[in-house]
């Protein structure tokens, strides 16, 4: 009831004249606390309130009141609460009893990226490459905290660390579409693809293999899809022998590596 009326308090007494910049600094304020609250109970039902009064919240307050020229007081605040649920996310998986010690919880781990790059898509909708430099930015993040948590492996977040490096790579996928065309999406996909089966083979990661063949089989639908983009007078050194030649090879290292 606290928290609930902390962020509501605003709302109700609002006119709808104040600054947004005291809004989300008040509620930053908030969500401080709560993650103080975090790094001493993992309170589930707690972090969800949190999440879901900023986000929510902070969306209604966009689709009614944000023009451009406030990207940049509020694109700071976005990352901020991003950041500090992304840190209460891996407080809750620590401060689990020890049985249960690595404890994801779902709906923080993967709601929080989906909602931020939703909200982002907003903020940058009318920026060239915006959406794909944010999806690279949150696919790259999400790819360093995996790497941190494997390296703290002594705290058994492997979870954790698990589901981070899905959603970095994910958000690098998705990444790829936004800034390249058919052609440039399609051997991109590929060389990843082979990078995930190498992964696979390596930690005996069976999801991460089929993840890695349906991505170079992704690749290949792309590329056919795009349509020829012209030989030219040189043979084999143009794009389309090219293309099909970086599709080939990464099925040729993915091969090589199953076997």
């Amino acid at each position: 009831f606290g928290v609930a009326g902390g962020f509501l308090a605003p709302i109700l007494v609002s006119t709808g004249t104040g600054s947004h910049v005291a809004l989300f600094s008040y509620y930053a304020v908030l969500n401080l606390g709560i993650l103080g609250m975090a790094w001493f109970k993992a309170w589930k039902a707690l972090n969800l309130e949190g999440f879901l009064f900023t986000f929510g919240l902070g969306t209604l307050w966009g689709a009614r009141y944000y023009r451009p020229e406030y990207f940049d007081t509020v694109e700071p605040f976005l990352l901020l609460d991003f950041a500090l649920y992304l840190a209460v996310a891996i407080l809750f998986a620590t401060r689990q009893p020890p049985r249960l010690r690595g404890l994801v919880d779902g709906t923080l781990v993967f709601g929080l990226p989906l909602v931020v790059f939703a909200l982002q898509g907003a903020l940058v909708a009318d920026r060239e490459y915006g959406l794909a430099w944010s999806a690279a930015a949150l696919g790259l993040v999400y790819l360093v905290a995996a790497g941190g948590l494997r390296l703290w492996s002594g705290a058994g977040l492997g979870l954790l660390g698990e589901a981070f490096l899905a959603l970095g790579a994910a958000f690098l996928t998705v990444a790829i579409p936004l800034a390249f065309d058919g052609h440039w999406t399609s051997a991109l996909w590929a060389a990843e693809g082979a990078a995930l089966v190498w992964v696979g083979v390596r930690q005996a990661r069976v999801l991460a293999r089929l993840a890695g063949v349906a991505l170079q089989l992704a690749a290949g639908v792309a590329f056919v899809a795009a349509g020829p983009s012209g030989t030219g007078s040189l043979p084999v050194l143009n794009a389309d022998a090219l293309g099909y030649l970086l599709l080939a090879l990464a099925g040729l290292l993915s091969s090589r590596l199953l076997e």
